[in-house]
């Protein structure tokens, strides 16, 4: 009876362990998927700007699938730059608000692009580093 609970505990410790690194894994994937929904935001701003003009505020809620912008999974410099674009945006004439939205998006696209490199770098990591802090553990335990 008591090797029952001794594997059912430690199968719960690998478990729980396991979780935790693959939560983080995602994250890292999570990061990735909002800057490239923010930076096909812009874009889809930018192209509306060209093309219809108009109430600014009526163009962002067109063109972002969320507004007011989530800021989780995003890391500070992410944040201060989308803040940055929204603090500032309509303040100009049709052709400096294009340019700017050309600007943010080739900004975003860089946060974007490391973003991806490090969630490919760190994902294996930590989901391995979970499994394997478990097991450590589990055999410190025994």
């Amino acid at each position: 009876m008591t090797l029952l609970f001794k594997v059912t505990g430690f199968l719960l410790i690998i478990f729980t362990t396991s979780a935790i690194g693959f939560i983080k894994s995602e994250e890292l994937n999570l990061r990735y998927k909002k800057l490239c929904s923010i930076e096909q935001g812009i874009h889809s701003l930018k192209e509306r700007i060209r093309l219809q003009g108009g109430e600014i505020d009526r163009l962002i809620h067109l063109s972002f699938q969320e507004y007011p912008i989530n800021y989780s999974y995003l890391e500070k410099d992410d944040c201060e730059i989308i803040k940055d674009f929204f603090k500032n945006i309509g303040m100009s004439d049709t052709e400096a608000e294009y340019k700017r939205c050309e600007l943010y998006i080739n900004m975003i696209k860089g946060k974007a692009d490391e973003a991806l490199k490090k969630h490919r770098e760190l994902s294996r990591l930590y989901k391995s580093m979970g499994v394997m802090s478990g097991i450590f553990i589990c055999i410190f335990l025994i």
